[in-house]
């Protein structure tokens, strides 16, 4: 058998020899192994020390702020802001480990921990979802809706905010009716043409229907709390705490610019956040809070909901599924 004799600074390394015969090389050991290192680094950049999911709404805003404004750089840590383009995706990435985080709601959380998926609230997030009934329709108030289809999808934080509304304008069960279109731009859609005669849809789309005409009946923020919140990995959440307190330091900062000057922050609207352009002018930002956890009772009502219509099958309690290390 033929091999290459390669010598490593004093160290040799036999290796077989493809074309015959043995060959001798000396090169530095030292010089080899800087290349190397410099190679490596070249290919396999660092990763993000933390990594988190957004979508494209107005829970989001706040960390696209904080990036623009290099206030996750300034803490020292290393923190990624990853986008998509809606839940299904980012839970998928979430599940896989691809991210350590994401803006996300109460029902989604309740879901993933009755499925052994390992998850906590961490803080709460001011997102906003409206109920609208057509330009055209001829609804203007709660009374109007009455037995009226209201286009929503089911078992999400869109049917539990319009059966919220409802119920709290003294809807009876009899009197809600609702169609299940998932798809959000064909509910838009829909609404717009007149197919149906209402729908809950999230900022920023409802606001491109409320530009053209679509009335407003009622919103999430009218009901105090909405089921927005931040969650974390409980891997994270365990080797990660310095990165994540960074994040919400960042995060504190973000919230006091957008809410002295949120106008300054438009063009994010459409080039970082992903918004329609036509809402940019229009867009009513929320008043954001600084991070804090959700009260008991918002997270206890998402849990008797999802218990009434049997889409969890663990009993769970506020506490099971809240960190509190990192907000109060």
């Amino acid at each position: 058998m033929e091999w290459i004799k390669i010598n490593f600074y004093s160290k040799s390394i036999l290796i077989k020899n493809i074309s015959g015969g043995i060959i001798k090389m000396k090169k530095s050991f030292k010089i080899g192994l800087v290349m190397l290192i410099l190679l490596m680094i070249c290919t396999f950049p660092a990763a993000a020390a933390l990594k988190v999911g957004i979508l494209p709404d107005a829970d989001s805003i706040p960390l696209i702020v904080a990036q623009e404004e290099g206030f996750f750089a300034e803490n020292g840590s290393e923190i990624e802001i990853i986008s998509f383009h809606n839940p299904i995706e980012r839970d998928s990435a979430l599940q896989a480990g691809e991210i350590d985080g994401a803006i996300s709601d109460v029902l989604a959380v309740l879901f993933s921990v009755d499925n052994d998926q390992d998850v906590k609230i961490t803080s709460l997030t001011n997102g906003r979802y409206v109920l609208l009934s057509g330009r055209d329709s001829g609804i203007k108030e709660y009374e109007d809706l009455k037995n009226v289809k209201i286009a929503i999808s089911s078992n999400t934080i869109i049917e539990y905010i319009t059966d919220r509304l409802l119920k709290t304008n003294n809807f009876s069960e009899d009197e809600i009716k609702k169609i299940a279109i998932p798809k959000i731009p064909l509910r838009l859609q829909m609404l717009e043409a007149g197919k149906v005669k209402a729908a809950c849809l999230p900022e920023p789309l409802a606001s491109v229907l409320i530009k053209n005409g679509a009335n407003i009946i009622g919103a999430s923020t009218d009901l105090g709390e909405a089921p927005g919140i931040m969650l974390f990995t409980d891997k994270a959440i365990r080797n990660k705490e310095k990165e994540i307190e960074s994040f919400y330091s960042a995060y504190s900062k973000a919230v006091e610019l957008l809410n002295k000057d949120s106008d300054n922050y438009r063009d994010l609207l459409i080039d970082k956040a992903g918004f329609p352009k036509e809402i940019k002018e229009n867009f009513v930002f929320p008043e954001y809070e600084k991070p804090h956890l959700p009260e008991k009772n918002t997270v206890n009502l998402v849990i008797d909901w999802m218990e009434e219509k049997d889409l969890i099958n663990n009993n769970f309690k506020y506490q099971d599924i809240i960190e509190t290390k990192f907000v109060k």
